[in-house]
């Protein structure tokens, strides 16, 4: 049993909020390929209200890797996750890791690029597309043909249908269906339950059945 530990390698999360936290225990639940050395934030106690059996290490933007060394990066936002993986993606070309849950029900016909992160109980059906550094959260279900971007966020228990185009850095916030050759542009965001027919233009903020365009006032 000590020789299949040593055997694994490291792994640092990015990000110890609760999207990290949740990382964690997924790796912990069933991984046989790593082993957690900790969390890297650039906030040093931002796990002093929630320990766990790591700490935080280190600074994304101060950190340097060692060889035996493998990241994954858990922060929700894209923007985020884009930011502080940047020092570590394009100085010292770290190496990120796809994760895939034991619970997951990936089709091997998938195609899942690096950085990927998917959840328990999510679906990705044949010949799908998953972008770099995306994240895919739990009960979610991903149709045959889709295409999701790089750095996308898509949360618990939406409904990606076939043939749907997700751009890159594009949030889906839980409780969505995309319908069937839908395309969201590049950088928008799809609030809580809504239901995307047709085009959405890159960047805006869409709400409701069908999603139309939404901004705080």
């Amino acid at each position: 049993m000590a020789l299949m530990e040593d055997a694994r390698r490291q792994l640092l999360i990015v990000g110890a909020g609760g999207f990290g936290r949740e990382v964690l225990s997924y790796i912990e639940d069933d991984n046989p390929l790593f082993r957690v050395k900790g969390f890297l934030d650039s906030r040093a106690g931002a796990l002093d209200a929630t320990p766990r059996s790591v700490g935080i290490v280190g600074d994304p933007l101060t950190y340097q890797p060692l060889e035996d060394e493998v990241f994954m990066a858990a922060l929700g936002e894209p923007q985020m996750r884009f930011k502080y993986t940047a020092v570590l993606r394009d100085e010292h070309h770290a190496d990120f890791a796809t994760v895939v849950h034991p619970r997951a029900n990936v089709s091997r016909h998938a195609n899942l690029r690096h950085g990927c992160i998917i959840g328990p109980s999510v679906g990705i059906s044949v010949d799908t597309y998953i972008g770099e550094f995306s994240c895919i959260q739990e009960y979610t279900v991903i149709g045959h043909d889709a295409r999701v971007g790089n750095w996308c966020q898509i949360n618990s228990h939406c409904t990606i249908s076939g043939g749907a185009r997700i751009g890159d850095f594009v949030t889906i916030h839980p409780n969505c269906v995309v319908t069937s050759r839908a395309v969201i542009g590049e950088g928008a965001v799809v609030g809580p339950g809504s239901v995307v027919m047709g085009r959405i233009p890159p960047g805006i903020t869409v709400l409701g059945n069908p999603a139309r365009r939404f901004s705080f006032r």
